[in-house]
């Protein structure tokens, strides 16, 4: 895939679906929470995981939309 093509939606999920095992995974005293991948260790904030829940929380609203 040349670089200058978009992500797809497919490669994002997947992405942050990682991102979240990460912090679950790496976190086991508090999962989910900041501390939990090597970028956000002794930060009060981690742009990743808040990226990831993001992207997964929209990818949820759209797939329980009432039609």
């Amino acid at each position: 895939m040349p670089i200058d093509e978009p992500i797809s939606k497919a490669t994002q999920l997947f992405t942050a679906k990682r991102v979240l095992d990460a912090h679950w995974t790496r976190a086991l005293d508090r999962p989910w929470r900041v501390g939990g991948c090597l970028e956000c260790r002794g930060r009060n904030k981690c742009p990743q995981l808040d990226w990831a829940i993001e992207l997964i929380a929209e990818a949820a609203a759209l797939m329980f939309q009432k039609r």
